[in-house]
Formats: C-alpha cells, structure tokens, sequence
C-alpha cells in the first residue's frame, strides 16, 4: 500500500481530515492532493487485501476503484469493517468506452446503515 503515510501524518500531526479518500487498485501516483480537490489517493494495487490495516480511513469518506470486481468488492468490504463513514465501489473496465459504465458499483453510508 502506498500514500497511507502521508494521510496518516495529516490527521496525527495537523488534526485535518481530507474531503474523500480514493483508494486505487491499479497503478497510481498516491498522496495528498491540495485544495481545492482536498482528497488523499492510495494505491493497493498488488497488496494483498486481507493484510491491509486500513484503520487510517475511520471517520472517513472512501471511493474504491479496481479493474478487479473481486478484489474491489473485498476492498469495499475491509473498508466498511475498518470504520469508515461512506464508501463507494466500483470495478472499471480496463478499457473504458463511452457507455461502457463499471458492471459493478455499489455505495454505503455508516450513518444509514447503523442508525
């Protein structure tokens, strides 16, 4: 995993939060993006998921992204178990064509979900 790092050192040192948080299953520049984006990107893409500690992403908002519908939905899964408070999903076609949407998506929101 790569980019957790910097998100980590915002929120211990700084006390921030960033807006979203992606997490890419597929080769990515990761880190902090500076406002007005406000996200943080971290890259999985190799990592085996039943290993990540994603404890980083409690309180956050999350959207997943993987060309790999089982390993984004495992990673949608670790996410909502790790504490975060949204989470998108989806699995991208390696090679998106105009209407070509991902053949899987799915959204969760803590607050909905647990009362």
């Amino acid at each position: 995993m790569r980019g957790h790092e910097a998100l980590i050192e915002l929120r211990r040192v700084h006390r921030k939060t960033p807006g979203f948080v992606f997490i890419d299953d597929f080769p990515t520049d990761p880190g902090l993006r500076e406002p007005p984006i406000d996200l943080a990107v971290i890259c999985t893409d190799g990592d085996d998921i039943g290993l990540l500690d994603l404890r980083f992403l409690v309180g956050l908002r999350v959207m997943v992204q993987s060309h790999d519908e089982v390993r984004a939905r495992a990673l949608f899964e670790r996410c909502k178990a790790t504490g975060a408070t949204f989470v998108g999903a989806c699995h991208l076609h390696r090679n998106p064509r105009p209407n070509n949407p991902p053949t899987w998506d799915a959204v969760w929101h803590k607050e909905t979900v647990n009362g």
